[in-house]
């Protein structure tokens, strides 16, 4: 089931990025700084089947092998199979998806604003793509959803704000079409999350793109409620509670942190940043409890 577009392995590890884990992880832990190094810079960039089709409906063998390649930690080169399969049949739908996908992974193991700005507005490109090739399916716009709120993370005040209540709509929007999609679950959960934690001067400069926007939609609450509820969708992935972990630490509440950071280094791992997760999670027990 690994390459089915339905697969939730596939589907729901970049979330916590969105708008907390990338803040912590990128930047301390990243390995290299590298850019684009496909073609995709360069060019107008013009998810779910069982099998990834060409816009003859042909099944592409590219598409599962890209997959593999992906979850082989092979990040740039599923990438580039991904673009091959798009270059030829600009309308698939698993092509496009995939190559946004990719393009987040890569830019989440990257190093450096602008190189990771590149990565995320390719993924988005590819994204918004595939949701106009496929409006009603959800991989295209999960993926959307994923990009504007890494962007979101680097953006400027008045652009941040306006992403944010982009990251809000589009995960309602995948709600409205699958409740129990633990992606958006964790999304909107990281985005009270944020939202709550600002400071004074923070919350007044927010507030004044935001208006009565996301600001006044966002609860301590709600970021409890959104992250444990990703988490009982999906006990396997390492970020979410990661994630939660991080959220307690912030409130004080010390023993259910140190529970969801240990579990977090116990599970296996599944997408090429987990390790990089692990380490996190690692970290956090030591200078918080040792």
């Amino acid at each position: 089931h690994i390459v089915n577009i339905s697969s939730r392995r596939l589907f729901f590890w970049i979330p916590g990025a969105i708008l907390f884990v990338a803040q912590l992880v990128v930047q301390p832990l990243a390995a290299r700084e590298i850019g684009p190094q496909t073609n995709t810079a360069s060019r107008v960039i013009p998810g779910p089947d069982p099998q990834a089709t060409t816009d003859t409906h042909t099944p592409d063998p590219r598409i599962s092998e890209a997959h593999l390649l992906f979850r082989d930690d092979q990040v740039i080169e599923s990438l580039q199979l991904f673009e091959d399969v798009v270059d030829e049949y600009p309308e698939n739908y698993e092509g496009l998806w995939g190559a946004a996908r990719s393009a987040i992974a890569y830019g989440l193991l990257s190093r450096g604003k602008q190189i990771r700005d590149q990565w995320y507005k390719t993924a988005e490109s590819y994204a918004r793509r595939a949701t106009e090739v496929e409006p009603e399916i959800l991989d295209g716009l999960y993926w959307l959803l994923t990009a504007k709120g890494l962007l979101a993370l680097q953006a400027g005040a008045k652009e941040a704000s306006e992403l944010g209540q982009e990251v809000y709509d589009l995960a309602h929007q995948v709600l409205a079409k699958d409740s129990l999609h633990a992606g958006a679950h964790h999304a909107l959960g990281l985005l009270n999350y944020r939202v709550q934690k600002l400071s004074f001067i923070e919350r007044f400069v927010a507030r004044t793109f935001l208006g009565a926007g996301v600001m006044n939609l966002t609860t301590w609450e709600d970021a409890e409620r959104y992250l444990k509820r990703a988490v009982e969708l999906r006990p396997d992935y390492i970020l979410f509670h990661l994630d939660l972990g991080s959220m307690y630490l912030n409130r004080k509440r010390m023993e259910e942190a140190r529970v969801q950071f240990e579990r977090a280094l116990e599970l296996p791992l599944f997408e090429p940043p987990d390790t990089r997760f692990q380490e996190t999670a690692e970290i956090r027990l030591a200078e918080t409890f040792n």
